[in-house]
């Protein structure tokens, strides 16, 4: 079974990469103004779906670390 604090430094590392991540994205202004905008679109889209994954996987650790938390608080009582 994990250790609790090491899946809440999982948690706020992977955090950590979605913001990194997201601050990657073009946006729509930079799109327009972009030549290449097909290109800009296409990372725009796929760095989105990229921050989207990891922030369904962080939600996954988040739940997970708050089931083993709840476990082992019930089971010291």
């Amino acid at each position: 079974m994990f250790d609790p604090q090491v899946m809440l430094v999982e948690e706020r590392g992977l955090g950590n990469q979605i913001k990194r991540i997201k601050d990657l994205i073009p946006s729509k202004t930079d799109a327009q103004n972009n030549v290449l905008m097909g290109t800009v679109g296409y990372l725009q889209e796929q760095l989105t779906t990229v921050v989207q994954s990891l922030e369904d996987i962080k939600t996954g650790i988040k739940h997970e670390n708050d089931r083993i938390l709840t476990y082992r608080l019930k089971n010291n009582k």
